[in-house]
């Protein structure tokens, strides 16, 4: 009976080949439900929303459903004033909308609110 020791290119091997399956594998499941990518089609949601859009809540004020409206429209309530990419404190006085996934913010909407 003969034995064979590993060599070190093998013992990489060994160990990199399942780390690597389980990087992407942690990759793809936190990468699910990305409602900010190119793969949301929803031209009235707020991830798509730009500073100068108009925006209504049909949702209420502790779980809010923003949807992008006509600034001349009876339903418009908000105005986009600034857009920040994640996390983002507004100034004083502007209602602030994140949308949030798992914990960490994906954008954050700076509106100023419209007299109606």
């Amino acid at each position: 009976m003969s034995t064979r020791t590993l060599n070190r290119q093998t013992k990489a091997r060994i160990i990199a080949i399942p780390l690597a399956l389980i990087i992407a594998g942690v990759w793809y499941y936190t990468s699910r439900g990305n409602t900010t990518g190119p793969e949301n089609r929803d031209t009235t949601s707020a991830s798509v929303a730009h500073v100068g859009d108009c925006m209504q809540n049909k949702g209420s004020e502790s779980a809010p459903d923003l949807s992008i409206v006509d600034c001349g429209a009876s339903t418009a309530e908000y105005k986009v004033k600034e857009r920040y990419a994640l996390d983002h404190a507004c100034y004083e006085g502007y209602s602030q909308y994140q949308l949030t996934r798992r914990g960490r913010a994906q954008f954050t909407l700076c509106m100023q609110k419209l007299i109606q």
